[in-house]
């Protein structure tokens, strides 16, 4: 007859607090996402301390490869915080606690708006015209971060966020277990385009105009001198929408003529560069790369986005209810600031029965950012109206550019919003510590 052993009373009344950190980590690091990681970590500072140390990190990084999870959930967001992929009928304002918080830690009289995105950080302002307060922020976390006011406001502005690394990676060692490094310390850009004013725009071309660039590791914002191989007018890059991608930060002319991109982590080594100036002080001086896009079809490119790993800028042909792409492969050599790349246009035949007739108006919104990767399913978003002349709202579409076919997902969506990429990893990235300011009261910037 077996001996059926009671436990001890000892071991009957220990709870999970009791358990050693060792065993504690084991188990907490087999939660499924992070999302349970944040609960736990409110239930003590103890808990609090050492689930955000390296060490469990790295371990529940590991687990969650292991276990194959989905490496990042990603969605797209509006500038007003809506999100709408995969939701049907009415809008979800997913960043709508985010802004709550601002609002109330800041005393904003109205919510804040997306300007920017780098994986899961959101560059917000509290107003789209006349920019002035920025807000870096983790939605996911609800860590958010003011900026000291630009040196310079004027009305319109083409802003961007961008990190020098992601927070962690995470690879196959030879061994054939997980190498998982953590960058604590993340680099992070907020570059704001300074545009012409419109006294300056009978002013031609010129191959120079100034950026202002914010750096996390100072905490102040710098003007920068920013030199373009080619000739351009300012004014004419779009200054609602940026993309980030391999290091690089892109903004599309309005006309599609042209693509111009800032790596603002790689300044110029040119003699002389140096030593040049703004204003009367020292500036950092950056090369752009600018590269002229020839049009094939009378449509404008009007997106960016990435599919299996590459940078794709494109347009929607009201002749052949096609999307046309090109794809760049671009890369930096040392130092240098050029750009070499290999240009191919792809044209993807869509059926589209959802186009009632010539009088609909078809804006592509963009491709879903879970296209990253070799195993994109080659997703692409687009908002029809049924008559761009009364209409001011449509339906979203879901269209797979493999097999054209395409499916209603939103209804009654506004048009004029600007979308943005938001792909929140295994773990998410932490906005950036900024230095202590000064306790002296700011200096208003000055309107241009």
């Amino acid at each position: 007859m077996v001996e059926i052993t009671r436990p001890s009373s000892r071991l009957k009344n220990t709870n999970i607090g009791d358990l050693p950190d060792a065993v504690l980590v084991e188990i907490l690091s087999r939660l499924p996402c992070y999302k349970y990681i944040a609960r736990c970590q409110c239930v003590s500072k103890h808990w609090c301390s050492f689930m955000s140390d390296p060490s469990f990190i790295r371990r529940f990084l590991c687990i969650q490869s292991d276990a194959k999870q989905t490496f990042m959930t990603s969605t797209l967001i509006n500038c007003q915080g809506e999100e709408f992929l995969a939701r049907m009928s009415s809008s979800f304002k997913a960043l709508t606690p985010l802004f709550r918080r601002l609002m109330n830690l800041h005393h904003l009289k109205e919510e804040p708006v997306v300007v920017g995105s780098y994986n899961d950080l959101v560059l917000c302002c509290a107003s789209r015209y006349y920019q002035r307060d920025y807000y870096i922020c983790n939605p996911y976390t609800f860590e958010c971060v003011p900026l000291p006011p630009p040196p310079l406001v004027t009305e319109v502005t083409g802003v961007g966020i961008l990190c020098d690394l992601p927070y962690y990676k995470c690879k196959k060692n030879d061994l054939g277990g997980h190498d998982i490094q953590i960058n604590a310390e993340c680099r992070c850009r907020v570059i704001r385009i300074i545009f012409q004013r419109v006294s300056e725009m009978h002013m031609p071309p010129s191959c120079e105009f100034k950026v202002q660039i914010f750096s996390s590791e100072t905490g102040v914002w710098r003007e920068s001198i920013v030199s373009s191989p080619s000739r351009f007018n300012s004014y004419d890059v779009n200054h609602r929408f940026s993309f980030a991608h391999n290091g690089v930060l892109y903004w599309l002319s309005d006309s599609g003529d042209f693509l111009i991109g800032l790596n603002p982590f790689m300044m110029d080594n040119r003699t002389g560069a140096s030593s040049s100036t703004v204003d009367g002080e020292d500036s950092d001086h950056y090369e752009i790369l600018f590269t002229k896009i020839d049009r094939c079809t009378r449509s404008l490119p009007k997106f960016l986005g990435l599919y299996k790993g590459c940078l794709q800028i494109g347009d929607y042909s009201y002749g052949t209810h096609a999307v046309h792409a090109w794809e760049f492969h671009e890369e930096f050599h040392s130092g240098s600031g050029k750009l070499l790349m290999e240009q191919r246009r792809r044209i993807y035949p869509l059926v589209l029965d959802i186009i009632p007739d010539d009088n609909s108006f078809v804006d592509i919104v963009g491709f879903d950012p879970n296209n990253d990767g070799n195993e994109g399913e080659g997703i692409l978003y687009l908002l029809v109206l049924k008559d761009v002349d009364i209409d001011t709202h449509g339906d979203i579409f879901m269209c797979n550019i493999l097999t054209g076919k395409c499916l209603k997902i939103f209804e009654n969506h506004c048009s004029g919003h600007d979308y943005f990429t938001v792909a929140v990893p295994w773990w998410p990235t932490p906005v950036p510590r900024l230095p202590e300011r000064e306790a002296n009261p700011l200096v208003p910037p000055r309107l241009d």
